[in-house]
């Protein structure tokens, strides 16, 4: 009787590409752990077809998994505006206005890149866009 049969070489760096592309640590390990389990008692042939497989669908488990999105005060503030918006914005004085409701339902204008409140009135009157 025989032990059990040790994965190829080079498939752990297969697997290691395959588990790359997860979102976090932890699921990288879990992984990389699960799949080279998976190869123990293969023959040499069908280890190669399943890593294959596993690199194949490596994005797939990667959506399956979820990358679980930061809430939009993280997301403003990780965003980083390019050179080229900062210098209109704080050069020239050329805001990219966005529209903002307050938690009491109330709207007011802010820059999306320096965040720069407009300072004009925001009432029933108010209009948007090229007619105002």
């Amino acid at each position: 009787m025989t032990g059990p049969r040790a994965p190829v070489p080079g498939a752990r760096l297969g697997i290691d590409l395959a588990v790359r592309t997860l979102p976090t640590r932890a699921a990288r390990d879990r992984y990389y752990a699960e799949f080279v389990a998976e190869l123990y008692d293969l023959p040499p042939g069908a280890q190669l077809r399943h890593l294959a497989g596993l690199l194949s669908q490596a994005f797939a488990l990667r959506a399956a998994l979820g990358v679980s999105r930061p809430p939009i005060e993280e997301a403003a503030v990780a965003h980083h505006p390019s050179l080229r918006r900062r210098i209109l914005c704080r050069g020239m004085r050329h805001h990219d206005w966005h529209l903002y409701s307050t938690e009491d339902g109330g709207r007011y204008l802010s820059c999306a890149v320096c965040h720069r409140d407009h300072n004009d009135r925001l009432g029933p009157g108010a209009h948007f866009g090229a007619f105002a």
